[in-house]
């Protein structure tokens, strides 16, 4: 299995650390495409660096958090509501509440310093979220205070993003083909079986339905409609990164993921279309507003929006807005909180 390198620019690094990690843990070598290293300027390679010397280094509960006055102006790389709450993590084991649609930020100390890359909610009070070195965090009063679920020992294990379905019902999805399941509200963690290869899991997503949705690397889309005991890989035409699928409520599906990939299905996963954006940039995040408008997002505050359901998009960049996103969501206001490079940033579509 050819485990591809996906790309970035800045400190844009949400998912995408994996590729540093091959060669340290003595796999095989990242083989993206030349045109795909392209994307990277030498500035990049310094978080990266970083990065390695954190792998090196870290353990997962050595630390706690430290208070940052501009946590919320620096890398963040997931967001996710609960209840009236909008919750995100990043860098440093950062997490950060606002109560206001994103206007103002409060920081809640976490057990840990490592990277967070995934956060989730069940309801108002349960959350989880993941990162590297293995990090399971988890509340229970909203996003306030949290505690490890993990064993603090697989510091060589990247978690990308967490999913529950309730507050029992749970997995954790990350780099090499690591798939976590919980039936117990994360108390304890078995490894679940999925229809592919040891890719890397770049976010897992629930539909309108019941189906669950993996999206990785190699073109991999799982859809899974047993509430993910098993899975169903779809014949996808692309064979790079995607990090994403949103479902809708006609069965149709939109992917999303490297050099402006974007394809639609019309009929849940069995025929897939491209609708290619003209911006080969990379594509990392996406949302379904309440309105039906889908928005996706992306490298150097590229948007991409469409408003028949996926069929066709417009590209747009905010005023003022060139950084990185690496997560969104609609606020309860219709605005679109991002995340990413320089933390949290309200946007509101034209």
């Amino acid at each position: 299995m050819r485990h591809n390198s996906p790309t970035t620019a800045g400190n844009f690094a949400r998912r995408l650390v994996v590729r540093i990690l091959r060669p340290l843990r003595g796999g095989a070598q990242s083989c993206c495409t030349l045109s795909d290293r392209s994307l990277l300027g030498a500035a990049s390679l310094r978080p990266y660096l970083a990065v390695i010397v954190l792998f090196a280094a870290g353990t997962a509960h050595a630390e706690s958090s430290e208070p940052a006055p501009l946590a919320s102006h620096a890398l963040l790389l997931d967001i996710a509501r609960a209840g009236n709450q909008l919750v995100a993590v990043g860098d440093h084991g950062h997490v950060l509440l606002s109560a206001d649609n994103g206007k103002t930020w409060s920081q809640s100390i976490t057990p840990t310093r490592t990277m967070l890359t995934g956060v989730a909610f069940a309801d108002a009070l349960h959350g989880w979220a993941v990162g590297h070195d293995g990090v399971i965090l988890a509340t229970h009063d909203g996003g306030k205070t949290w505690t490890h679920q993990d064993d603090g020992k697989s510091l060589d294990t990247i978690f990308l993003d967490v999913l529950f379905l309730d507050a029992q019902h749970g997995f954790v999805v990350g780099a090499y083909g690591k798939f976590l399941v919980t039936t117990d509200g994360g108390k304890t963690w078995t490894p679940g079986k999925t229809a592919a290869e040891e890719v890397h899991y770049n976010r897992i997503s629930a539909g309108p339905t019941g189906e669950l949705y993996l999206a990785g690397e190699s073109g991999t889309v799982l859809v899974s409609a047993d509430h993910g005991q098993s899975w169903t890989r779809c014949e996808v035409p692309y064979e790079g990164s995607l990090f994403g699928v949103l479902a809708f409520d006609d069965a149709s599906l939109v992917a999303y993921g490297l050099r402006g990939h974007i394809l639609q299905s019309p009929d849940h996963g069995a025929i897939w279309e491209p609708r290619n954006s003209e911006l080969k940039v990379l594509i990392m995040a996406g949302c379904k507003m309440k309105n039906g408008t889908v928005v996706l997002a992306g490298q150097g505050g590229n948007f991409f929006v469409s408003r028949d359901a996926g069929h066709t998009f417009q590209s747009w960049q905010p005023t003022g807005f060139g950084t990185s996103v690496a997560d969104l969501l609609e606020a309860h206001d219709g605005s679109i909180v991002t995340v990413g490079e320089a933390g949290a940033i309200r946007v509101k579509l034209p």
